[in-house]
């Protein structure tokens, strides 16, 4: 039995995406793979108890068989920092070696999701080279940095995990900085000791947002078409411009929310024109009769937000890239990426697998 702890570089990197697609392209290919989330930073309570929500969606989409309790020993929640800050704690990782030491019976391989970023977990004595040293697990990392900037991040974690790190996925890399990476990053990454196991393209449906979600976020009231709240948003377009011009913009971008105000209908009634998914009108006004009567008809929901155009986009913008995998069209777009993109040869023989 193998363990292989997926950290990154940095908070939304893409963990989950890679753990998951990694996790059903294995699977597929026949081997026996565990999960376990040694400190969750997204508590949720089910039946009674606080766990880790990544934790409790890749139980459910990988069908495993382990409690939950198991995969997610420890959780970041109020009362838990409460106690750590009165020195009531006592150590946590005999609990995760414990865990660890379950979820990997009858597998051929344990992957171990990380916290945040590779520094995620040292406030609680859970830093990643102590939870790996304990379970004699390798690391794979996600990075998600613009080649323009620089790797700087990647160099201190190398400096930090050592010979434990045993490959890179370059995640989220746009199609203009594509040649880049290819051409210059990754060969001047190989010639420094890394070795690049995948490049996974930024994909706009795995950052896309759905009606509900944008609801919830913009404290909204939905008007219409309530029925269609799992719909997928990849696209925004501030509707503040004249009609032609907002015309032959809203007919370039598809799988898009239009957001602007009650008092525009021209705009409105454009954006229902084309491939809208969802209106999102601020200010608390709600639009006309006619507004909401033909988009009832095409079934696009329209969203009234409390805030002003401003602080609505202010609000989406900062939602935007922290988006978690959850709809069965990420699932799948996810799993077809990392079986595609992943050297899985390279990757199985650094593992000795």
């Amino acid at each position: 039995m193998k363990s292989l702890y997926i950290g990154s570089t940095g908070d939304y990197s893409g963990k989950t995406l890679v753990t998951m697609g990694l996790a059903m392209a294995l699977q597929k290919q026949g081997f026996s793979v565990g999960y376990l989330k040694p400190l969750g930073r997204l508590p949720i309570v089910v039946e009674g108890e606080a766990v880790d929500g990544d934790a409790e969606f890749l139980k459910k989409i990988l069908h495993l068989t382990d409690p939950l309790s198991l995969i997610s020993p420890v959780v970041l929640t109020h009362e838990l920092v409460v106690q750590h800050y009165k020195g009531a704690l006592p150590d946590l990782l005999p609990k995760v070696v414990a865990a660890h030491a379950q979820v990997s019976r009858d597998k051929d391989l344990v992957l171990i999701g990380g916290a945040g970023n590779f520094m995620g977990g040292t406030f609680l004595d859970l830093e990643i080279t102590r939870v790996c040293e304990a379970l004699a697990s390798q690391v794979l990392l996600v990075d998600s940095s613009d080649p323009q900037r620089g790797y700087d991040a990647l160099f201190v974690a190398r400096e930090i995990l050592g010979d434990r790190l045993i490959g890179v996925i370059l995640n989220r890399v746009s199609s203009l900085l594509h040649n880049m990476v290819e051409e210059m990053a990754i060969p001047f990454l190989t010639k420094s000791g890394f070795r690049i196991l995948g490049v996974l393209p930024h994909d706009p449906l795995l950052d896309a947002i759905t009606v509900g979600q944008l609801q919830e976020l913009l404290d909204g009231k939905i008007l219409c078409a309530a029925d269609r709240l799992d719909e997928l948003v990849a696209n925004f377009s501030v509707g503040a411009m004249d009609l032609d011009k907002a015309m032959s913009y809203f007919r370039k971008l598809p799988n898009k929310a239009v957001i602007t105000g009650a008092n525009r209908p021209d705009l409105q009634l454009a954006a229902l024109e084309t491939a809208t998914k969802c209106l999102i009108l601020t200010g608390n006004q709600s639009p006309n009769e006619i507004i909401i009567s033909r988009a009832r008809e095409l079934r696009v929901p329209i969203i009234v937000v409390p805030y002003d155009t401003f602080t609505t986009v202010d609000r989406v913008e900062h939602f935007m890239g922290r988006i978690r995998i959850r709809e069965q069209q990420k699932v799948e777009k996810a799993r077809q990426l990392l079986e595609e993109r992943l050297d899985y040869r390279a990757l199985l023989q650094a593992l000795q697998l």
